[in-house]
């Protein structure tokens, strides 16, 4: 048994997309809502392999996409230390396929919190098929007047 944590977070913005055939590379709707989270222990010691990286699952909403939300699941991996990245690796399904969400916040220096306004708020991210063909690429937000949700969303329990 070990205690773990979890906490709930929105993202939402835009994306367009790049093949063609999906239509007109025009901004649509892109949001997700994921919860994520990990043991404690693990996800804090700098020699564990879940060293800052968690398990998510939620919904996300890809406008002309998903007819509707999909439920997704992944990893959000934060490296502060190396790479000053957030990155967010989310599969989900629409109308029987397999689809990747890749998003990535960068330059989350927390030497510079200034710059953490905008840095640990944009996730630059694309959507790519089962081949990795890119089908859609994005830009989404941390809606700042979802800030006092998330920090209620924190939970810790026990897991077995």
């Amino acid at each position: 048994m070990s205690v773990a944590f979890a906490i709930s977070e929105t993202m939402r913005g835009v994306h367009h997309f790049v093949d063609p055939t999906r239509g007109t590379a025009e901004d649509r709707l892109l949001y997700f809502h994921a919860r994520w989270g990990a043991p404690i222990a693990a996800s804090l010691n700098p020699l564990s392999a879940a060293f800052m990286r968690y398990e998510a699952k939620g919904d996300i909403f890809v406008q002309d996409l998903t007819s509707a939300c999909s439920t997704c699941r992944g990893t959000i991996a934060i490296d502060y230390l190396r790479t000053f990245t957030i990155a967010y690796e989310l599969e989900f399904e629409a109308d029987g396929k397999v689809y990747r969400y890749a998003g990535k916040k960068t330059d989350v220096r927390l030497t510079r919190p200034l710059q953490l306004i905008k840095t640990h708020t944009t996730c630059y991210g694309k959507i790519t098929n089962a081949t990795n063909k890119i089908i859609s690429r994005s830009v989404v937000h941390f809606p700042p007047e979802t800030a006092v949700d998330v920090i209620r969303s924190f939970r810790l329990y026990w897991r077995g």
